[in-house]
């Protein structure tokens, strides 16, 4: 039966009717959203910093970014962390507020009077701003003001965390190349008169060949040429070696080694002046041991060489220094007690299975048992 003209009609309103929510809605969330963004206040502005200076409990720090990048102002030596200062330098350039307090008490109510942190910052223009960083609130938050400005903000926590620091912690540590048992080709460890070398070395053989081939030539016939190429491929056979001798890959000191060497790192910088008279009392001139990798970098090889000297005070760290780099690190002792015990002997020692010792254990037992009961037969 044909649709009546009115029929029609109320579709076609319902249907104006649908698409104008769907837009109001959409417009609606639109101007939410452009209200939200509109109604950030920033308390900084700066497109690119290059200078930085910071009071905290702590003292304080200054740095000025050059074309090398960012420089502490009153030491020319200090190995800047120029990731950590970026992150610095945009956290305070831009600067949002939670809330404006356009009408403020006494600055004393919010620790202005007094403030806990001074931060000033110059960008490339050479606009210069001074924030005023003051107490907590009850929610985490600061209280902060720009130097000459009568309006309180309160900011996150994050900046003022983050500038909380001292300057020490601003050092960039040399890092360790990234080593694992799949691309280091050699270690070698250098103690006293002893030297150590461990060797892997790489054989490739042809696969076995199936036994049942000849049998069943007529079906092999039917399989793809695909299945009998990949079966001829050459088998790389990894075997570790020291002093000629085959190291087991269940070798628990071997294991140790490996990962261990995957995950060096420093604790800390000592002493980045580069004296001679350093290098002689941190021991690393008589060393206690050098430990040197041959790896692999893509199709590149090249030699990574750790230096070991004294024990630092409270002997929970070496003195330690990276390739050539003259700054004297700190590497604590936990992470490379693999590499004095890395001896012939103890990466050539084979070492019981459980299911040796359970087996050694029930032997013994029955052994036991045994003597026990002919002594008894024995003695009746």
């Amino acid at each position: 039966k044909a649709m009546t003209k009115q029929a029609k009609t109320l579709i076609t309103l319902a249907v104006i009717v649908v698409v104008c929510g769907a837009g109001y809605l959409g417009l609606r969330a639109w101007n939410e959203s452009q209200s939200e963004a509109d109604d950030t206040v920033y308390i900084t502005q700066l497109s690119d910093p290059t200078a930085l200076s910071v009071t905290n409990q702590y003292g304080g720090f200054a740095f000025t970014k050059g074309e090398e990048g960012w420089t502490r102002d009153d030491d020319s030596d200090f190995p800047t962390d120029q990731d950590a200062l970026d992150d610095l330098a945009d956290q305070a350039g831009k600067l949002s507020a939670v809330r404006t307090i356009a009408d403020p008490e006494d600055l004393s109510s919010y620790g202005l009077d007094e403030p806990t942190m001074e931060v000033n910052l110059t960008d490339e223009d050479g606009t210069q701003v001074k924030l005023l960083i003051g107490s907590t609130l009850d929610s985490g938050g600061y209280y902060a003001k720009l130097d000459g400005s009568d309006t309180v903000y309160t900011i996150a926590s994050t900046l003022p965390t983050a500038l909380d620091i001292q300057v020490d912690e601003l050092i960039a540590l040399a890092e360790f190349p990234s080593l694992s048992e799949d691309n280091i080709q050699s270690v070698t460890w250098t103690s006293g008169d002893s030297t150590v070398t461990l060797v892997k070395e790489e054989t490739e053989s042809e696969p076995a060949e199936d036994s049942s081939s000849d049998s069943s030539a007529d079906s092999s016939t039917d399989t793809s040429s695909d299945s009998s190429s990949d079966s001829s491929e050459e088998e790389t056979t990894i075997l570790w070696k020291v002093d000629g001798q085959t190291v087991s890959e269940d070798n628990t000191t071997f294991i140790s080694l490996m990962a261990q060497l995957s995950e060096l790192a420093f604790s800390d910088c000592y002493d980045y002046h580069k004296q001679a008279q350093t290098r002689t009392d941190c021991g690393l001139d008589t060393p206690v041991g050098v430990l040197t990798v041959v790896y692999t970098d893509g199709d590149e090889e090249k030699t990574m060489t750790l230096t070991l000297g004294a024990l630092a005070e409270g002997g929970d760290s070496y003195y330690a220094m990276l390739d050539d780099d003259p700054i004297i690190y700190l590497i604590p002792t936990n992470e490379i007690g693999s590499l004095f015990s890395m001896t012939v002997d103890n990466l050539t020692a084979v070492e019981e299975t459980d299911e040796e010792t359970d087996a050694d254990t029930s032997t013994d037992t029955s052994s036991d048992t045994s003597t026990d009961t002919s002594t008894d037969t024995a003695s009746e």
